[in-house]
């Protein structure tokens, strides 16, 4: 049960939902909390400001953890198990994100009614982004893909318990790459939820020096290690199928090419122009030419029993403030490009999917 942010016990509710943030001057998420809509979610604000103010509202926890974005998850993760089991999902919404309560409603609604494992809001055609697949396609309602963004996901709960110790493996980019194929089974189980898209405002890497990638370090570095470490080639985002308005299923990238293409529109609204246009030209390359699909792996040896032992002995109030992190001790070595390459020679089966799909699961 939730307690209202003012501590005076006058409002006790049940919501089914959380939305994670890490905050900072420049976070979006009084509008996360805009008056004039019943919301269906508990919102949980991490700032990373050691001299923010306390949020006290209905619904709302409030916590100061200095750190970059990932750890500070970790965090939040290791410390509010309890907290976190109350509710069925919990979405991880960057600061830079716009939305309106009634669409944060609508996401978390579509993700309940299709069960799905994991998902996110598509993107507006005005937003700054990385893949032309998460951009808005209006004609419909859904689309199951094989890859969510790190930018807004919403896991159900059994799923981020599951995926949780990527966020303690000192990565500030590239998990997302990671956790779909750690948790794949069905080509229903991930979806871009084109009916209530949401804005990202900044540029993408806005915040970069912040979360440790200045001298030298790229996203590149933390991507191509991970990667390695899981033995993952980087696969297309690409969608398996899609869910019109009317609730009608178009299955096969042939059929979903055509109302890809109304995406050159979204081009010129941003600057630099020429990357997006660049990105969009690649979904459509992906969609002509490659099968969408998910990659069966699993934790490295040790990395998901350390997590859930530091879980088991964290015993922090959810609602006590710090700015401490604390690492995981006695992680392995993070293998090399190369040596996690050449491991990819693995023998593979392949599972069926709807629509001559298919999913390719390490056979280990």
């Amino acid at each position: 049960m939730t307690t209202n942010g003012s501590g005076d016990g006058s409002e006790k509710r049940v919501r089914k939902y959380l939305l994670v943030a890490r905050i900072g001057p420049k976070s979006l998420h009084a509008k996360w909390l805009a008056a004039g809509v019943d919301r269906n979610y508990d919102v949980f604000l991490s700032s990373y400001e050691p001299n923010s103010p306390a949020i006290q509202e209905d619904g709302v926890y409030f916590e100061r953890r200095l750190g970059r974005k990932v750890a500070g998850y970790d965090g939040f993760l290791r410390e509010n198990a309890k907290l976190i089991s109350r509710y069925k999902y919990i979405c991880f919404l960057d600061e830079d994100i716009e939305a309106s309560p009634a669409s944060i409603n609508g996401i978390f609604s579509r993700c309940d009614q299709h069960n799905l494992k994991i998902a996110q809001p598509a993107l507006t055609w005005d937003s700054h982004f990385t893949y032309a697949c998460l951009l808005r396609q209006r004609r419909y309602a859904l689309r199951y893909v094989n890859f969510v963004e790190m930018m807004c996901p919403v896991f159900r709960r059994d799923i981020l318990e599951r995926i949780a110790p990527l966020y303690a493996l000192g990565y500030e980019s590239g998990i997302d790459l990671i956790w779909c194929n750690l948790v794949a089974e069905s080509p229903r189980d991930f979806a871009v939820i084109d009916e209530f898209p949401v804005r990202h405002t900044e540029p993408v890497g806005g915040n970069k020096s912040a979360n440790g990638f200045a001298d030298g370090r790229l996203y590149e570095d933390d991507i191509h290690a991970i990667l390695a470490q899981f033995r993952l080639p980087w696969l297309r985002a690409t969608p398996f199928s899609a869910v019109g308005r009317s609730g009608r299923e178009s299955s096969g990238r042939k059929s979903l090419l055509p109302w890809a293409l109304v995406l050159l529109a979204a081009a010129p609204l941003r600057r630099p122009m020429a990357g997006r246009l660049r990105a969009i030209l690649v979904h459509w390359r992906h969609l002509w030419l490659g099968a969408a699909g998910n990659m069966r792996t699993k934790f490295p040896a040790g990395i998901a029993g350390r997590f859930a032992d530091a879980a088991v002995r964290a015993t922090r109030r959810p609602m006590e403030m710090t700015g401490r992190h604390i690492p995981m001790q006695g992680m392995p070595p993070v293998p090399s490009l190369r040596s996690g390459l050449r491991r990819q020679a693995d023998r593979r089966e392949t599972i069926s999917a709807e629509g001559g799909l298919t999913f390719r699961r390490e056979d280990r």
